[in-house]
């Protein structure tokens, strides 16, 4: 039993490390392509604590945010950029 728990276990490091791997050879041709960064428009909203403990949400304006077509993010990049398909979803984003 524990060794089925452990061979299923490394099987399943091992696929996630094949994904992650495969992502990442993906995007770097897509990047190679300059089709690898996309821009999605947002609504930025803010969250501000009252003093009664409630939140107030002031919305901003609508603001273009670069992302990534990619499963997992961009790989080692300073700028912090979301994934596409997550922000395509949401269209908001706080502040």
């Amino acid at each position: 039993m524990k060794k089925t728990i452990g061979l299923s276990l490394v099987a399943m490091g091992l696929l996630a490390l094949f994904a992650y791997a495969a992502d990442y050879v993906v995007f770097r041709v897509r990047v190679s392509r300059k089709v690898g960064y996309s821009s999605v428009t947002v609504r930025v909203y803010y969250a501000i604590q009252e003093k009664n403990g409630r939140p107030e949400y002031v919305f901003g304006s609508m603001q273009d945010q670069s992302c990534v077509n990619s499963l997992f993010g961009a790989p080692g990049g300073s700028v912090p950029v979301g994934i596409c398909a997550g922000m395509q979803t949401s269209k908001f984003r706080s502040d």
